[in-house]
């Protein structure tokens, strides 16, 4: 039995959100649909997650708690989502959480951080154009004009923050991590700049990468080939609600 399982963690019960609807949102995919488990992908006790973009902790509360994992390694640049992670998995010993995000450098960059749309916060992120995606996907849902612009109304309002970035490779050199089971990748465009922080010495280490892509500029492809030159097998789906996007969700594993 976990520690997680011991301590009566309950995920729909402990974690906490500064908007319950992102985190009821988030609860349905990661923990009800199994997101991440998907296609061949397994996570269980003895295995070590690299958990890259953390958000508020859901993920890696699943993980520890409800797959038993002995490490989950959560990195969460932006200072609010990672205030909220701190809080969510203080109870879980298995998690170990950074205030920076993973990329191919050393850098400190400009995030936009969105309260209403929080896990949607990136260095790369576009207010007008997520506004204009999230409007898509509720109108595919059957949400009618006016509800998508009320909730759309305040979601989207920018606010800058300085947050630091640093590769894989150095922090499993620092950790002295000797393997990654599972590389859980949801970065909001960031994929490759994740992967490319990865040394070619430390890729034998990853047994398997889950990681949400958003097909722009070829993105999807040099992702997809990219695992696969790391011997990777590689499948691709996308989740029916995110048809009328460029969002994807690749599978890869040995």
């Amino acid at each position: 039995m976990s520690d997680a399982a011991d301590s009566g963690f309950d995920l729909k019960r402990d974690l906490t959100h500064r908007d319950v609807s992102q985190l009821l949102f988030q609860v349905s995919e990661i923990v009800d649909e199994r997101t991440y488990l998907q296609h061949g992908i397994e996570a269980g006790p003895g295995d070590v997650v690299v958990d890259a973009g953390a958000n508020v902790g859901v993920a890696a509360a699943f993980f520890a708690a409800e797959c038993g994992v002995a490490e989950v390694h959560s990195f969460e640049p932006v200072p609010a989502n990672h205030e909220l992670l701190v809080r969510n998995v203080e109870r879980l010993p298995a998690v170990h959480t950074y205030r920076y995000g993973l990329a191919e450098k050393e850098q400190t960059v400009s995030f936009v951080y969105y309260e209403g749309a929080a896990a949607m916060s990136s260095s790369y992120a576009d207010p007008d154009r997520d506004r204009e995606m999230v409007g898509r996907v509720l109108a595919d849902l059957g949400v009618d004009e006016e509800e998508i612009r009320l909730r759309l109304e305040s979601s989207f309002e920018p606010i800058s923050v300085s947050c630091r970035l640093r590769p894989l490779s150095a922090v499993i050199d620092e950790q002295e991590i000797d393997r990654i089971d599972l590389l859980k990748i949801d970065v909001e465009r960031a994929e490759l700049d994740v992967l490319e922080g990865i040394e070619d010495r430390h890729w034998s280490l990853v047994r398997q990468v889950v990681a949400e892509v958003h097909d722009e500029e070829g993105r999807l492809d040099r992702v997809r080939r990219l695992l696969a030159a790391r011997g990777m097998e590689v499948v691709v789906d996308q989740d029916e609600r995110m048809r009328s996007t460029g969002v994807f969700v690749v599978y890869a594993k040995r």
